[in-house]
């Protein structure tokens, strides 16, 4: 996307640029309100240098960042977009960008664990309102395109070769099919055609279950790529004479910019804007197609406006947020409006571009490190069910925010700890065996509570125990001496 973006409004892009009239101009952030003069952009170079540096991980990864522990999850809007769940040694910030709970798309599905015990939640990219079902905005597109091409018109769709529109090329191939309509080439032209096409086809991981599945099959997990291997899609880099030999009309074909500001979308139009058995689809929301087409007036090529937005709206991550309780939830301004999310167990701060948000999140951990001679002197004892456990006596040392745990340089009297649980049975049969003549006169077990009572007729003595303590009610301390020991005795002393 970044580098379609640079082939269409790069600098060389900018001066060979012209237009007899060039219409609203703040479609494409990056040029003025004077068309002539643009702001700079970064180049083909300058991504590739980015790129350089970007570290690939999987979904559900845990990376270690300095003080900071990284995970990120499915968003469910495109091929490996991510939220992000960052670990500060005890609390807990989760990071939502795009996203999307649109089923039967290609991406792997939005993963809503990210929220789990999360005690803030910083939202972006969200819908204001809720739009026309996904579904049958593509029953729309694609009652459009079949009207279309059975008046033997051409379909323009000006779009960017990624996300959603792998399923729109799916989804219509199908359709046009079912309509009867046999033999429709699709093209797909743009400078990254063929490396999207071709790089989404092999992205196994971050796609859903079922094209998963076809990466170990003869299948391919991308139906656009059984298209070009039948030859009913082609892609190409440009609109020019390559493109010739496998041209024929009727056809459907992609191409960029949404804007209509650049891109080979602008020979289509010229091409075909004077046939009203032509159709152009405006499928991307975040583009105005009345300014797009402000540029190119009095042609009678049909318009049509049929966006896709699959975002989660405000109130489908209230929806979510409910059960998970963060303790603060920051949404962007601009989205609310007059939506007002109904959390009541969260507190809620609005923000804007480029604010500086104070959160609170009353910490009550900070991670720490461990010296060598310290962690070398741990016992660990087996607690049962996999558990181990073990006391620790250092020093805690505090410099420059940073903090450290050593060895004490004069251990005070070590507190003695006890854990453990009570196996009941093999404590009554512990009392039988160790106290001459012991009678167990009740027993009571409260399997609820984990709690049970045991009374003894001889000694008299009544023993409570459940998860927490046990309590000892005699008259006799020697009986009392003996109790403990014998309980003390089915726990771990540490």
């Amino acid at each position: 996307m970044m580098k379609e973006l640079v082939h269409f409004f790069g600098d060389s892009a900018l001066q060979s640029r012209t237009h007899s009239q060039p219409g609203s101009t703040n479609i494409f952030t990056g040029v003025t309100a004077d068309w002539n003069v643009a702001r700079s952009l970064y180049s083909i170079a300058d991504i590739q240098s980015c790129t350089d540096k970007v570290r690939p991980v999987r979904f559900g990864e845990h990376l270690n960042l300095y003080e900071l522990e990284v995970t990120a999850y499915s968003s469910g809007y495109c091929l490996g977009s991510a939220n992000w769940m960052i670990d500060c040694g005890g609390e807990k910030v989760t990071i939502v960008s795009s996203s999307s709970t649109v089923q039967n798309i290609h991406p792997l599905p939005f993963d809503e664990t990210v929220f789990n015990n999360a005690d803030v939640i910083i939202l972006s990219d969200l819908r204001d309102e809720d739009g026309v079902r996904f579904e049958n905005t593509l029953m729309e597109i694609g009652n459009c395109v079949a009207n279309t091409l059975k008046n033997k018109g051409n379909v323009l769709f000006p779009c960017t070769m990624n996300g959603i529109i792998f399923d729109i090329i799916d989804f219509l191939n199908q359709h046009i099919r079912a309509m009867g309509l046999h033999g429709i080439p699709f093209y797909a032209i743009s400078p990254i055609a063929e490396e999207s096409l071709k790089y989404s086809n092999i992205c196994g991981e971050w796609m859903c279950t079922e094209r998963q599945q076809k990466m170990y099959l003869p299948d391919n997990p991308m139906p656009h790529q059984d298209m070009i291997e039948q030859s009913s899609l082609y892609y190409a880099t440009r609109a020019d004479s390559s493109l010739q030999e496998k041209y024929q009309e009727p056809c459907v074909v992609f191409a960029g910019h949404p804007s209509l500001r650049s891109g080979a979308a602008i020979n289509f139009i010229r091409k075909w804007g004077n046939n009203s058995n032509n159709s152009i689809i405006f499928t991307e929301s975040e583009y105005n197609h009345e300014e797009a087409m402000s540029a190119f007036e009095g042609l009678q090529i049909k318009p049509t406006y049929l966006p896709i937005d699959i975002r989660l709206t405000v109130n489908e991550i209230a929806n979510m947020l409910r059960e998970k309780k963060p303790q603060h939830v920051l949404f962007p301004q601009k989205i609310i409006g007059n939506v007002r999310p109904n959390l009541p167990n969260s507190l809620i701060t609005l923000y804007e571009c480029l604010d500086i948000v104070n959160i609170s999140i009353n910490s009550q951990f900070v991670r720490t490190v461990m010296t060598e001679n310290l962690a070398s002197n741990i016992e660990l004892v087996n607690i049962g069910k996999d558990s181990l456990i073990a006391s620790l006596n250092g020093t805690l040392n505090i410099h420059n925010t940073k903090t450290a745990l050593t060895s004490a340089k004069n251990p005070l009297n070590q507190q003695k700890y006890v854990c453990g649980e009570f196996n009941v049975a093999k404590l009554i049969n512990e009392l039988t065996e160790q106290i001459y003549g012991c009678r167990i006169d009740e027993f009571e077990e409260d399997k609820k509570n984990s709690s049970c009572k045991i009374s003894l007729m001889s000694p008299k003595a009544t023993i409570y125990l459940n998860n927490e303590n046990f309590k000892i009610i005699t008259t006799d301390n020697q009986t009392r001496i003996k109790l403990t020991k014998i309980l003390i005795d089915q726990l771990v002393v540490i």
